[in-house]
């Protein structure tokens, strides 16, 4: 029996159209999935900002907790304190949020990666390149490294 080389080459179109549709709708959701986490560090800085904690006055208050040094002058103390409770307030209301948000970044990240090594075991490296805009050796190490975490079926 032999194979009708149109039909093979219909099913090789096939793949690689499925491929790259399935390439764009990961980018799709991996941009919306920033574009969420971009609005909730936004929106936790306004309502820093609405308490009147400044990015200066955040930066410094995250360094005291970092470092463990804290401020030695009563009127520091007094500043850091009061900063402490408002951030810490903030910070528990928004962190939770942003961390699942985070996760799902994650996740279309990695569906982004399994896509393109999708789209990479349909045609050549330099034809992907030209379709996603992406070089070839970014391609090529998004291909090993999803290979390497994700071994073929």
């Amino acid at each position: 029996m032999t194979v009708d080389p149109d039909s093979r080459l219909q099913l090789l179109l096939s793949e690689r159209e499925n491929a790259l549709g399935a390439w764009l709708e990961a980018n799709v959701q991996l941009s919306s999935a920033l574009d969420h986490l971009r609005q909730l560090h936004a929106t936790k800085a306004e309502a820093l900002k609405a308490r009147w904690i400044s990015p200066h006055q955040l930066a410094q208050f995250r360094r005291w907790e970092k470092e463990m040094v804290k401020p030695t002058d009563y009127r520091t103390i007094a500043n850091y304190t009061q900063h402490r409770n408002i951030i810490a307030s903030i910070d528990q209301r928004w962190d939770g949020v942003i961390t699942v948000a985070q996760v799902e970044v994650d996740r279309a990240t990695n569906d982004l990666a399994v896509a393109t090594a999708d789209l990479l075991s349909t045609m050549p490296v330099a034809l992907a390149s030209e379709l996603t805009g992406l070089s070839v050796r970014r391609l090529s190490t998004i291909a090993r490294a999803t290979a390497n975490t994700h071994p073929a079926s």
